[in-house]
């Protein structure tokens, strides 16, 4: 009986010094673990803690901006500014306008960097912050279009520093 229990002591021993401790995740102290806790400065979780980015809305109701993107489940009446909450917008100037996003609590501007599209139609933008490395990426594909507008929907997210999980999107580009 005492050989039995110093192998199941001894078992137990050996199995907690191989755990290395707690197996939940070390979470940085920069990192918000509530949604009541105060958002840190885009800029200084870029550089610190990646991971912690994360794609804001925009209430922006009196917007002039050529492309204005919002959350696939986000209601938009275009008579109620109340609804104006984007994700995504872009300048209605320039040959390569630049766009802007708010990262946590920060809106950053962000400039065209590259557009492709498959043999599917998808079309791939991909968007760098001026102020920090961070670039997005949306994938739409077009779903009305007019003689001045065209209506998107897609995903969008952060690939770098870090990638981000993808949120869908919709919107339209045009006058």
């Amino acid at each position: 009986m005492n050989r039995t229990v110093a192998l199941l002591v001894g078992g137990a021993m050996a199995l907690s010094a191989c755990s290395g401790g707690s197996s939940e995740p070390d979470i940085p102290a920069d990192y918000n673990t509530s949604v009541d806790d105060p958002a840190q400065p885009a800029e200084d979780i870029a550089e610190s803690n990646p991971q912690a980015l994360e794609i804001g809305v925009m209430e922006t109701p009196d917007t002039g901006a050529y492309c204005m993107l919002m959350q696939a489940s986000q209601e938009f009446d275009f008579d109620d500014r109340d609804t104006w909450r984007f994700v995504f917008l872009t300048d209605i100037e320039g040959d390569a306008p630049s766009a802007h996003i708010k990262i946590n609590d920060e809106v950053l501007t962000f400039s065209d960097e590259r557009r492709t599209e498959d043999a599917e139609g998808i079309e791939t933008w991909r968007y760098r912050s001026e102020e920090r490395g961070i670039l997005v990426e949306l994938q739409l594909r077009d779903v009305d279009a007019g003689p001045e507008y065209t209506e998107y929907e897609g995903t969008m997210a952060i690939i770098e520093p870090i990638k981000t999980e993808k949120m869908g999107i919709k919107g339209s580009c045009g006058v």
